[in-house]
């Protein structure tokens, strides 16, 4: 009888001792949580310094750090053709986009990229119309673009600010001269000038009269463009109706059925009528290699404090609402995608 009950003891002592060490396993190969956020730092491409895109990614970074200490957002300059590249390839984390232009690279859209950038993923959409202001002096007596374009045809030399390669600026604008047979190199063949700078840069150029045309793709109103225009007597070239039309099927610009196609009047001192130009939305856009829980993190935090995020930008209050966030050129960030799924923005 001793014997058997000094085998039942063993028995029970060898259970409890397993139970002990299974739960010492347990406990050193706990998972971390997914929606814990360890300390990082991650950049974010927007566009030049001075303009609305660094301005209002650097409002966003503080509104997501204010949430989330262990989250920081380092802002530095970037463009709408350089940003696409610069996440599909890892450079960066998190970039401003245009949507035509980001659609273009990730599909390869010959006119605008050499190949296919499409290791990267949209997160929120439909921020804001950002517009390609056109500014001329008053006194080129210059009120439309075809005018500025027979200028350059007929040899005149023309002196003219525009973003740095890169930029969405850059790119459109080099497809609008050539719709009309010219480049930038025409300009300076005649004997004129381009000069590339950022905004802040093209502000003084233009104030001091170094140059009498101002390209630049801003949201409305562009603090660049309202400097400029206060500086001295300006007026935004318009775009013929055909054109509008053209790059809107070619490219995915704004249409001219969509009734947006146009910087409204009163918008720029001296500016007192509707003037037509093309303009393009807005997105915001991952790289392949950002995180799921810092993407999901990210447009929570956007959706959850919408109304601050608006309130960044005057573009935002028109155009950007929770309904439409979701929809981006490019497919979403699989982190993205799982939190307008769980709080049903999409099916």
């Amino acid at each position: 009888m001793k014997k058997l009950w000094r085998s039942i003891l063993v028995f029970v002592m060898f259970i409890i001792a397993g139970m002990l060490f299974a739960g010492g396993q347990t406990e050193s190969a706990k998972v971390e949580p997914v929606d814990t956020i360890k300390p990082i730092t991650l950049t974010w491409t927007a566009g030049g310094m001075g303009g609305g895109w660094y301005t209002t990614a650097g409002g966003m970074a503080r509104i997501i750090n204010e949430v989330e200490p262990n989250l920081t957002i380092k802002v530095i300059p970037g463009g709408g053709l350089a940003n696409p590249l610069k996440l599909s390839e890892g450079q960066d984390d998190i970039g401003w986009g245009v949507s035509y232009v980001d659609k273009a690279a990730y599909t390869g859209l010959k006119a605008l990229f050499d190949r296919k950038y499409d290791n990267f993923y949209g997160l929120a959409g439909n921020f804001s119309v950002d517009f390609y202001h056109y500014l001329a002096a008053k006194s080129t007596g210059v009120t439309t673009f075809e005018q500025f374009v027979q200028k350059i045809k007929n040899g005149e030399k023309i002196k003219v600010a525009l973003s740095p390669r890169g930029t969405s600026d850059y790119a459109l604008t080099t497809m609008l001269l050539d719709y009309y047979g010219l480049s930038l190199e025409s300009i300076e063949a005649a004997g004129g000038r381009v000069t590339y700078a950022v905004y802040g840069d093209m502000v003084n150029i233009y104030k001091d009269r170094h140059v009498d045309y101002a390209f630049a793709c801003l949201g409305l109103p562009g603090a660049a463009i309202t400097e400029m225009a206060i500086s001295r007597p300006s007026i935004l070239m318009s775009i013929e109706d055909k054109v509008i039309d053209h790059f809107a099927e070619k490219l995915g610009t704004v249409p001219l059925s969509s009734g947006v196609s146009f910087v409204p009047a009163g918008t720029y001192t001296g500016m007192d009528m509707d003037i037509q130009t093309i303009g393009h939305s807005t997105q915001i856009c991952a790289s392949s290699t950002l995180p799921d829980n810092i993407a999901y993190l990210f447009v929570k935090v956007l959706m959850e404090k919408i109304e601050e995020v608006k309130s960044l930008h005057p573009g935002f209050q028109k155009y950007f609402t929770r309904e439409n966030a979701p929809n981006t050129s490019v497919p979403l960030h699989p982190g993205a995608e799982k939190y307008y799924r769980e709080v049903g923005l999409i099916k």
